[in-house]
């Protein structure tokens, strides 16, 4: 269902929160207080909700241009579900045969092999292209 808006209120809006693209870190925190304080209006106006559609949209362009995330390793991803489920190295021992394979991995030196992450897929209950 469309909601019809008063564009005088919008109109005002925009103008008070001088909505534009974000271009600096001081503007993109400014926005994220304004969109915060329209999250927690439990009263917000049909106008207000627009707004709030439209700074989402200006954070979420600005988050993906600045903002990016580094992809993940196969030995980052190792480590990262290694320590969130308090896996020891001597627990993936019989997945790759030895310490100092595991060792080699973990580190970045040796690359983990098509049997090494199918097994450490089903150990873990993931996709095996995680690690490769």
């Amino acid at each position: 269902m469309t909601h019809t808006i008063n564009r005088n209120l919008y109109n005002e809006l925009l103008t008070k929160t001088a909505t534009k693209i974000i271009e600096t870190e001081a503007e993109y925190e400014k926005v994220l207080t304004e969109i915060e304080q329209l999250l927690f209006n439990q009263n917000r106006t049909i106008e207000e909700d627009t707004l709030y559609d439209l700074l989402v949209m200006l954070v979420e362009k600005y988050e993906t241009e600045n903002h990016s995330l580094d992809v993940a390793t196969p030995n980052q991803i190792l480590q990262h579900l290694m320590e969130a489920r308090s896996i020891n190295d001597s627990d993936l021992l019989n997945i790759f045969g030895s310490q100092e394979i595991l060792k080699k991995i973990k580190e970045g030196s040796c690359a983990i092999n098509a049997n090494q992450a199918e097994a450490l897929a089903d150990y873990f209950h993931v996709s095996p292209s995680l690690f490769l």
